[in-house]
Formats: C-alpha cells, sequence, structure tokens
C-alpha cells in the first residue's frame, strides 16, 4: 500500500493562509491530533495573494486547501463528503475567512497511528528516509484508515491510495498528494 502526505496544488489553485497576527491563529501549530471539538473557537483566514504579481493565473474555484499538510480546510460540500467517510475519525471544525464566518471548515484528523517503521532506525537514518520520500510505514497500525497523522511526524495528514480515489471519485479539487513511502 502506497502512503502519500496531504499538501497543497499550488501550480493551479489559490489557497487560504493564516491571516497573521490574529489571535485565534496562536496554537494552530499545537494541533496534534487531539480533539479541538469542546475548547474550539475557531481559525482566521485569507486567500494568499502574491504582491509580486498584478495577475494570479490560478483558480480560486476549489473545494480543500492544505497550505501546511495538517491543516486541511474543505469546503461545506467536501466537508459532509468527508464527514460521512471517515466518521468518527475527523472532526469538521468552522473557520473565518477573511473576518467572517464562512462555508470552510478545518479538518482535524484524530488518527494518530504508530505508522512510520522506525525500528532500529536513528533519526538520521528517520529523517533521511523522510528527506527523500521512501519511508517505510507499518501496515498493520495503519489498519483500514485511509487518512491519518503519523505519532512522530503529527503535523502533517497522511492518507493511502483509498482516499486519493475517494477525492478523484468526488472530484474534489486543490489538493496534491506526495508519495512518501509503502505500508508493509
Amino acid at each position: 500500500m502506497n502512503i502519500y502526505e496531504i499538501g497543497q496544488d499550488f501550480d493551479n489553485y489559490k489557497f487560504f493562509v493564516f491571516k497573521e497576527n490574529d489571535e485565534l491563529n496562536k496554537d494552530i501549530w499545537d494541533f496534534k491530533g487531539q480533539s479541538l471539538a469542546s475548547e474550539w473557537k475557531g481559525i482566521s483566514l485569507e486567500l494568499f495573494r502574491d504582491k509580486r504579481k498584478k495577475k494570479d493565473k490560478r483558480s480560486d474555484d476549489f473545494d480543500a486547501s492544505c497550505y501546511f499538510s495538517g491543516h486541511l480546510i474543505v469546503n461545506k460540500r467536501t466537508s459532509l463528503l468527508l464527514a460521512q467517510k471517515l466518521k468518527g475519525q475527523i472532526e469538521v471544525l468552522p473557520v473565518n475567512v477573511d473576518g467572517n464566518s464562512s462555508d470552510y471548515y478545518f479538518i482535524n484528523v484524530l488518527n494518530t497511528v504508530n505508522a512510520l517503521n522506525i525500528e532500529s532506525k536513528s533519526n538520521e537514518e528517520i529523517l533521511r528516509m523522510m528527506r527523500e520520500n521512501n519511508g517505510v510505514f507499518n501496515q498493520k497500525e495503519i489498519g483500514t484508515y485511509i487518512i491519518f497523522r503519523d505519532s512522530l511526524f503529527d503535523d502533517s495528514y497522511y492518507c493511502t491510495d483509498k482516499f486519493i480515489d475517494f477525492i478523484q471519485q468526488n472530484t474534489i479539487t486543490g489538493l496534491k498528494f506526495t508519495y512518501v513511502g509503502i505500508a508493509k
């Protein structure tokens, strides 16, 4: 089974970034797969605008944005599809876009597993494995999850071919999947 890191399709689609100096965003880097629903106050986002370019030809008609892996933002339609497919594995939390409540949602992946096989490997070997996108993942630990976080690299979202198939079957736009290894 192939494993991919979920990211943004920067070449074809515009994307959301965290609104600078907004108090709601101060803890964004602390999301590690724990439930956030009971204390969720939201996050503030804005569409990235490249000040160096007068005209950005990338589409702003996207279903999902993932500026940093582990910070998946989706539109309402996609949030409903994911909530149904991944029931009990994710939280769908509202976000603010440009200061207003919007129809976009943060997908908090709760599946944190010891996915990466780090047994008998030095820190240097582990980092090289991830840098070179040739990770070896534990299929037994991943089980039936099609999207998950690794307990060591918990700030990224990883997925399987089945998740990519789901995205393609539902014509969800805006994401890119980078091969990072294989599960055995």
